[in-house]
């Protein structure tokens, strides 16, 4: 379809590719239950001006990614109007607010999963769903070996062991988290001797701010700050990082991986006491492989000590870490599949029906 155009909420590379943008992605980045309470005044004001937009000049097809709280209400809507939709990321209906699933095939023509479970899943409750791989596995480059990678990143040569830490992309989740992998780092370099630590960034705003708090408190720690965050998982022999996408990044690159997690305690408390969280883990690893396969420090239990004691396990016992990798290459095969070919022609099959 090369006469296709594409409009609406869109971040960086999306508007580089083309897409005319109506509001920028970033302002519907919102995380935790108070951070959205707090913006939803904003987010419900964008809501209404994209559908008033596209009522005006109805699209052949409306395209949400994720944020299904925000895109499957405008889906549904604009299914009612006769407008085709397709919904790419599967709510996480299996981890927390399962009943959603029920109401899913009122909102979307299209469901494009990630995970292979989900298909399923989705099928039996008549949503016409396609597993479709997940667009990490596609894009992880295993063509790096660990040598190149550390000298790219003009790591000490003499280093024995690289450390990458991945404290979050937001700035509320380096508030909570990048303190507290520096200290259990602090932990780590006081017992192995030429261990260097590597720290994938997103932008400059967040390198200025670990930059920061590492003058102020940290200045004995060796640490290398990147953009590239390939390099960083490719350079390292362990991965400590909060949990989210990055865990799955992490057992992608085949490394072995330490979760943390630390969220407002009004939040872990909401969470709890209404029984929100339906999985026994929060990680992606686990959740794909069915059982712990890498270990989760939440809330109290994330703190410097159980962080240094979980990294010598890893550190101290290669069969583990063998192990584990044949692991994560099983999931990585499983997911690799291609996935923006299979979403655009499965989108392309919807518009031709």
């Amino acid at each position: 379809m090369p006469d296709a155009t594409f409009e609406g909420v869109a971040g960086p590379r999306m508007v580089k590719a083309g897409c005319l943008n109506w509001f920028n992605s970033s302002e519907l980045s919102v995380m935790g239950i108070f951070g959205v309470l707090k913006h939803l005044p904003r987010i419900f004001l964008i809501r209404r001006r994209i559908m008033k937009r596209i009522l005006n000049n109805p699209p052949d097809a409306f395209i949400g990614i994720d944020s299904p709280d925000f895109n499957l209400t405008l889906e549904k809507k604009l299914k009612n109007k006769g407008i085709k939709t397709i919904h790419v990321v599967s709510p996480s209906f299996w981890a927390w607010r399962k009943n959603r699933v029920r109401s899913l095939n009122q909102s979307t023509d299209l469901l494009l999963c990630l995970f292979p479970f989900e298909e399923d899943l989705l099928r039996q409750h008549n949503v016409n769903a396609i597993f479709i791989g997940h667009p990490l596995a596609d894009s992880v480059d295993h063509s790096i070996d660990i040598s190149s990678a550390r000298n790219t990143l003009q790591l000490d040569a003499q280093a024995k062991t690289v450390i990458t830490l991945m404290p979050g992309s937001r700035n509320t989740e380096i508030k909570r988290h990048a303190g507290l992998l520096f200290e259990a780092a602090d932990l780590i370099s006081k017992k192995y001797d030429l261990v260097e630590f590597v720290v994938p960034v997103v932008n400059d705003t967040i390198e200025q701010e670990l930059k920061k708090l590492l003058t102020d408190r940290f200045q004995n720690l060796n640490v290398v700050i990147t953009d590239n965050a390939t390099l960083a998982l490719s350079a390292c022999d362990l991965v400590i990082t909060k949990s989210g996408t990055a865990t799955l990044e992490a057992a992608l690159y085949k490394k072995p991986v330490i979760v943390v997690y630390k969220m407002s305690s009004l939040s872990y408390w909401f969470l709890r006491i209404f029984k929100i969280v339906q999985t026994d883990y929060i990680s992606l690893p686990n959740i794909l492989l069915g059982k712990e396969v890498v270990p989760e420090l939440i809330q109290k239990k994330a703190h410097p000590e159980s962080i240094f004691n979980e990294s010598v396990l890893y550190l101290s016992n290669q069969k583990v870490v063998k192990e584990l990798r044949e692991q994560f290459n099983g999931l990585y095969l499983e997911l690799k599949k291609n996935a923006s070919m299979l979403a655009a022609n499965a989108i392309i099959d919807i518009l031709e029906e």
